[in-house]
């Protein structure tokens, strides 16, 4: 059975990073916004990359800040075109900085005026 936003939540970091990406990958939407945002922020980039777009877009703007500049380069572009406009302007200077040209390049007008 699939576990609760509840248990998702009390889940511990190491905890997090003991989830495969084929569990990264089957969390709902739900799961996914409800966790911590240092969880978020230990998972590695193959485990991030896992996250399906509905999954990204679920992400909240405190998650989104929370990543590593290495996650956010990690991106692939299926994740950066589902990142909402208000999720681009949370990110900072560095993170946007780490985004590669194919990343940008991908981008809507919206999400590059976000920026």
């Amino acid at each position: 059975a699939a576990l609760t936003t509840s248990q998702v939540q009390a889940l511990t970091t190491s905890n997090v990073k003991g989830l495969t990406t084929a569990q990264i990958a089957n969390m709902t939407t739900d799961q996914v916004a409800s966790l911590q945002t240092a969880d978020l922020a230990a998972l590695t980039t193959s485990q991030l990359v896992g996250l399906t777009t509905d999954g990204v877009a679920a992400l909240t703007t405190s998650q989104i800040v929370g990543m590593t500049t290495s996650q956010v380069s990690q991106l692939n572009t299926s994740q950066i075109v589902a990142l909402t406009t208000t999720q681009i302007s949370a990110l900072t200077d560095a993170q946007l900085n780490s985004l590669s040209s194919t990343q940008i390049s991908v981008m809507t007008t919206d999400q590059i005026g976000a920026m």
